[in-house]
């Protein structure tokens, strides 16, 4: 059983920008207290916002952080967890190693990913749901 709620970077986004794509399920958990985004996200938003594909303020990490939703770094079990994806399954580095940070710490992913939730893993969630 997951210990709590990753959230992936499109959702992080909507939270701040759309929340409006945020399903109905998603949204009651998101009103827990054991929320976490990982710092993959960060660099995800940060490298979109430098190729002009996000117009971004990366001051709602602190909004986020507020709002009881703790980062997580990519360390070495999530390292060692990110062999387990198959970039033939999911080619975006980042959603890989997003998927690895979840798997490491024994969370379930909350994502919008069309490929990530292909895999039909249990610990995988639909954000707009």
């Amino acid at each position: 059983m997951a210990k709590g709620f990753l959230l992936d970077t499109q959702v992080l986004y909507w939270l701040g920008e759309d929340p409006g794509y945020i399903g109905r399920v998603t949204t009651k958990i998101l009103e827990r207290q054991d929320l976490y985004f990982s710092s993959v996200s960060v660099a995800e938003l940060s490298f979109k916002m430098r190729f002009g594909k996000l117009k971004f303020d990366l001051s709602i990490l602190e909004l986020w952080q507020s709002e009881g939703i703790l980062p997580l770094n990519f360390n070495i079990e999530a390292g060692t967890a990110f062999s387990r994806f198959s970039p033939e399954w999911v080619p975006d580095p980042f959603d890989r190693q997003i998927m690895a940070v979840a798997a490491a710490n024994n969370l379930s992913l909350i994502t919008s990913d069309s490929r990530i939730l292909s895999q039909n893993f249990d610990w995988i969630l639909d954000a707009t749901k």
